[in-house]
């Protein structure tokens, strides 16, 4: 069966030091990285089902413990090297060279608030549009899709910046193609963001994260 859209998740090896370490400085390391092995296999069950689904991981040494937190039936490729931009790029330049799929979205293991619901709109959206974006509180951007690879899109871009969104559709706008947005939302970085998260939480994890 030919399978049209493919997420494309990415992801940090769930590893102290290296996975939510703003978070950790709050809430310690190892509560953090607990709370992201949640987001992440979250983030992977609420994907369609007529999706095919890839987690990009990083890093490369690490997939090992990758396979072990999210299980045998998922798809798992090295994000590789270079900045976010390269690393998401690939992706979705692999992704769209492959056969049968048409369209490719990009998202984190951020951002609670997205469901099956929202991925759902994001594939329609791009029926009409060129590019979807979902815009993150932070100014950032929590997911991406699109049915041709655009390079342009992402380089030269300071990822760390709170202006990556407003940036990335500036160059859309400047290539010609047409975008659909997203409602904004709220991925976790910090406590006050992980507070602001807590209805999309689970409350088994929240208690785990001992912050009652």
């Amino acid at each position: 069966m030919c399978v049209r859209t493919k997420a494309l998740l990415m992801y940090k090896a769930p590893v102290e030091g290296q996975a939510k370490t703003r978070l950790g400085k709050s809430i310690g390391g190892d509560k953090a990285v607990a709370l992201y092995r949640w987001l992440g296999a979250r983030q992977l069950s609420i994907v369609p089902e007529n999706w095919s689904r890839e987690v990009r991981y990083a890093p490369e040494e690490m997939k090992g413990l990758v396979r072990d937190w999210l299980g045998d039936d998922v798809s798992l490729t090295s994000q590789g090297e270079g900045d976010l931009g390269d690393r998401m790029y690939r992706a979705i330049d692999d992704a769209l060279g492959g056969a049968g799929t048409e369209k490719a979205i990009v998202l984190g293991a951020d951002c609670p608030s997205i469901d099956r619901a929202l991925l759902l709109e994001a594939e329609a959206m791009l029926d009409k549009a060129d590019v979807v974006i979902g815009s993150s509180v932070d100014g950032g951007y929590y997911l991406i899709g699109m049915k041709a690879p655009h390079e342009e899109l992402f380089r030269g871009i300071t990822w760390s910046a709170d202006s990556v969104y407003q940036v990335t559709k500036n160059r859309i706008q400047q290539l010609g193609l047409s975008v659909a947005c997203l409602e904004v939302r709220e991925d976790i970085d910090n406590l006050d963001s992980l507070r602001s998260q807590r209805a999309f939480i689970d409350p088994s994890v929240w208690a785990e994260a001992g912050l009652e």
